[in-house]
C-alpha cells in the first residue's frame, strides 16, 4: 500500500467494532421480544404453520367453514374465520368523514346479533361414518375456561365430502352440553394430540368410493389466536387413532339423545 492509499484508508478503532457488535447484539434481543409471545395450548399446535399458498391447506378453510354450517348460533362464523378477531383493527376513518354503510344495507333492517365472545382456546372435532355410520357426524367442541371445560356435542348430518345432504333428508341435530375439569379430560387430550390425527402432515383428500368403509375426521383448533386444522379422510393410518379418539369421547363426553323414531 502507497502513501496514497493510507491517506484514504479508514480503519475502524476497536471500540468502534465493539460499539457495533453490541448493538447487534441488543438488536438480535429485541425483536424477538417486539413478536407477540406464543402461549402453548391445552392441545400443543404443530410447529408446522399453516400456509395458505398450499391448495391443501386452502380447502381445509373452505371445509372448517362448510362444517360450520348449520350455524348453532345466528351471525357465529367458522373458526378459520372467527380465530384471531380480537387481533384485527377497525379501520380508521379521518376526522369529520361518515363511514359508509354497505351497498346491501337495508336501515329498516334489524341488525343480526353479535355472536358470543371467543374463548382463547376453541377445540373442534368432527368424525364421521365410521362411528354412527351413513352421513350421520359427531362435532365435538371444547372450549377451556381455565382449569374448566365446557364441552358440547352434537350429532347429525353435516356431510365431510362438501357435499350437503339433501334437503328432505336433512333431519334436526341433537346437542348434550356439559361443563368438567381440564384435568378430567387428559385421556381425550392424549388421544387427539396423535401424531397420526393432529401432527402428521396434510395430504390432498383424495376421493374414495364409500370411503373404503374408513372412518372420516376433521379437526381445527384456536390457540390464542392461532389457528389450525388437519383433515384425515380415506386415511389408512389414521384408523386406529381414530378408534381411540372415539373411545375417549364415548367414554367422557356427554352423549346427546337418541334420535325419534
Amino acid at each position: 500500500m502507497g502513501p496514497r492509499d493510507r491517506q484514504y484508508s479508514i480503519r475502524p478503532k476497536a471500540p468502534t467494532l465493539l460499539a457495533l457488535l453490541l448493538f447487534a447484539l441488543a438488536l438480535s434481543v429485541a425483536v424477538p421480544a417486539l413478536r407477540k409471545p406464543e402461549r402453548e395450548g391445552w392441545i400443543a399446535l404443530p410447529p408446522q404453520p399453516m400456509d395458505a399458498s398450499d391448495p391443501d391447506i386452502r380447502q381445509l378453510l373452505t371445509k372448517s367453514e362448510q362444517l360450520t354450517l348449520p350455524r348453532e348460533v345466528e351471525g357465529e362464523g367458522s373458526l378459520s374465520e372467527r380465530c384471531g378477531e380480537d387481533d384485527t383493527e377497525a379501520e380508521a376513518i379521518p376526522a369529520g368523514q361518515v363511514s359508509a354503510p354497505p351497498s346491501s344495507y337495508d336501515p329498516s333492517s334489524t341488525p343480526p346479533p353479535s355472536p358470543p365472545p371467543m374463548p382463547e382456546q376453541r377445540y373442534i372435532a368432527v368424525l364421521g361414518h365410521g362411528p354412527l355410520g351413513g352421513r350421520e357426524t359427531r362435532r365435538i367442541q371444547i372450549d377451556i375456561d381455565g382449569e374448566q371445560a365446557r364441552i358440547r356435542v352434537r350429532d347429525g348430518d353435516v356431510s365431510l365430502r362438501f357435499q350437503p345432504p339433501p334437503v328432505l333428508e336433512a333431519r334436526q341435530p341433537r346437542y348434550a352440553e356439559r361443563r368438567v375439569p381440564l384435568a378430567a379430560l387428559a385421556p381425550l387430550r392424549d388421544a387427539w394430540s396423535a401424531p397420526e390425527l393432529w401432527t402428521a402432515g396434510q395430504r390432498s383428500a383424495a376421493w374414495c368410493a364409500d370411503n373404503h368403509g374408513l372412518r372420516e375426521a376433521f379437526f381445527e383448533a384456536c390457540v390464542y389466536g392461532r389457528y389450525y386444522a388437519r383433515d384425515r379422510a380415506c386415511d389408512r393410518a389414521a384408523q386406529e387413532p381414530l378408534a381411540q379418539l372415539w373411545a375417549r369421547i364415548v367414554e367422557l363426553a356427554p352423549a346427546p339423545p337418541p334420535r325419534a323414531p
